[in-house]
């Protein structure tokens, strides 16, 4: 039994370092007397050959002397057709399986398995290995019992060499995220009539029109007296008639009254004039609140938890157990109050079904971003695109291929990983699969904006107030009119009958 058959027997793998060195009774040409050869088997379980490849030599005067400085993976390159079995993550499936993985129809579904299994079948040609493909439906989940489910279960019971599905996956290559139209800043009426001036402006004019106020009182009661004099009629000089008149003139309705002094007319001069200059701030203020697009206000889940959106998720395996074992209080938070339902299914959407509510507004949607954005593309209009945010639910992670605990062939497939992103082929099967997000166009984006009833109630809200006021003061009127007519009724009787006993006194 030679050496050759005698190495034939070991478990030798892909990645094994085994080096066979034959001292040479002759060293006539290179002027060596020790060979060194590469001693590998592409996967001795999987039915490889025993390689045995010149490697090297070794003599004295020159010392090593390496035919071959190429990556070791790259060097072992041809695995002559050994079959690995693998397994991919698509839980609905209508054409075969190998037709459905090579076709580019319909790239928004299953877009990341099919990602990695292309990127795997690179591999497959660059090793010259042979692959077989079963489909599960789970990534792999804890059970009742404990163990794990689909993916993960094939690779742990080692029914499979490796996954053509990624476990993990990272934002650039294969992002879930929340989108949404951009909401309308959802203040109260009061402080959007409020919020153009600052407390203490606020606070400085109310004590300027109570100085008017004072001042107009004493002018107009000086003018009374010197009309009255001379048998003029005269204005009413109360101060509910004089706050009526500072009131008209700060809001820009003018005066139930002229003043007839010169004094009177030079502050009426300057009330109207500091009247306008505030109102031009004023309303000038309101009116680029409604033009001016609405800020950013969501930046993660606890604003997304605090806004007015309703919020769905993609309904996929993956999200769902994410609400099952985050420790996230505000993802939990967020899934007891916006997305459970009373069946604990009415939160989760198809993509279709979830990005038509982000469409008509109101609603944040979470879902892959590969599976959006061609319905988005496809469905929204330029302006709703250009309305569009997006928020992270949660953190992820780099993607990668699995494979079998200590598996012989985890360096072979990261050297191939390695190697297509160095070409290129990584980026290009990346930009073939992961839709481009959809552009703003924001030439053609139009310019407009809608006040809502809860913006404007502070108007209806005022007059029904004063309305309210003036019926209470009004009934509180005729009572006291009516009041003072009985008074004076009884009061004139009482009189009358004092007078008839003093005319005719009662005699005998």
């Amino acid at each position: 039994m030679n050496i050759t058959e005698k190495l034939k027997i070991l478990r030798l793998n892909i990645n094994s370092d085994m080096n066979l060195v034959i001292l040479k009774q002759s060293d006539s040409i290179n002027n060596a007397n020790v060979s060194i050869y590469d001693v590998y088997n592409p996967a001795f379980e999987h039915g490889g050959e025993l390689k045995v490849d010149i490697f090297g030599y070794y003599n004295q005067k020159q010392g090593y002397i390496i035919n071959n400085l190429e990556n070791k993976y790259w060097r072992r390159k041809n695995m002559t057709g050994v079959t690995f079995k693998s397994a991919v993550v698509v839980p609905f499936l209508y054409v075969p399986l190998n037709k459905y993985l090579a076709s580019d129809e319909n790239r928004q579904i299953d877009s990341m398995h099919r990602f990695q299994a292309n990127t795997v079948n690179h591999c497959k040609d660059m090793y010259n290995f042979s692959l077989k493909i079963q489909r599960t439906d789970s990534w792999g989940y804890i059970q009742a019992n404990g163990r794990f489910d689909g993916l993960v279960s094939l690779l742990e019971r080692r029914l499979v060499d490796f996954g053509s599905s990624p476990l993990l996956f990272k934002l650039d290559r294969m992002p879930s995220t929340f989108i949404y139209r951009k909401p309308k800043v959802t203040a109260t009426s009061y402080e959007i009539f409020l919020r153009p001036l600052e407390t203490e402006v606020w606070i400085v004019i109310l004590i300027t029109l109570g100085a008017i106020l004072i001042i107009l009182k004493i002018i107009f009661r000086n003018e009374v007296k010197v009309f009255r004099k001379r048998n003029f009629s005269v204005d009413d000089t109360t101060w509910s008639f004089l706050v009526l008149f500072t009131l008209g003139a700060f809001c820009q309705q003018g005066a139930s009254c002229y003043p007839k002094f010169l004094s009177s007319r030079i502050l009426a001069f300057f009330i109207f004039l500091f009247s306008i200059l505030i109102y031009q701030f004023y309303s000038a203020s309101i009116v680029s609140y409604l033009l001016l697009e609405p800020p950013r206000t969501i930046f993660d889940l606890k604003d997304l938890k605090e806004s007015s959106l309703r919020v769905g998720i993609e309904d996929i395996l993956i999200d769902r157990n994410y609400f099952v074992q985050t420790t996230d209080p505000d993802a939990i938070e967020l899934f007891e109050t916006k997305i459970k339902g009373s069946n604990n299914n009415s939160g989760f959407y198809s993509p279709e079904e979830g990005l038509e509510l982000v469409r008509q507004g109101g609603f944040a949607f979470h879902v892959e971003t590969s599976t959006a954005y061609p319905i988005i593309e496809r469905t929204f209009s330029n302006q709703d695109i250009c309305e569009l945010e997006e928020v992270q639910m949660y953190r992820t992670q780099p993607m990668f291929t699995n494979l079998q605990k200590n598996s012989p062939f985890r360096e072979m497939m990261n050297y191939c990983m390695f190697k297509q992103s160095e070409d290129g082929n990584m980026d290009r099967l990346r930009r073939h699969w992961d839709a481009r997000q959809p552009e703003c166009i924001q030439a053609a984006k139009k310019q407009e904006f809608h006040v809502s009833f809860k913006e404007f109630s502070c108007g209806p809200v005022a007059v029904l107030l004063g309305s309210f006021l003036a019926l209470i003061f009004l009934s509180l009127e005729i009572f006291l009119y009516h009041k003072q007519r009985l008074f004076t009724a009884v009061k004139s009787r009482i009189k009358s009958n004092r007078s008839v006993h003093k005319l005719y006194p009662f005699t005998k």
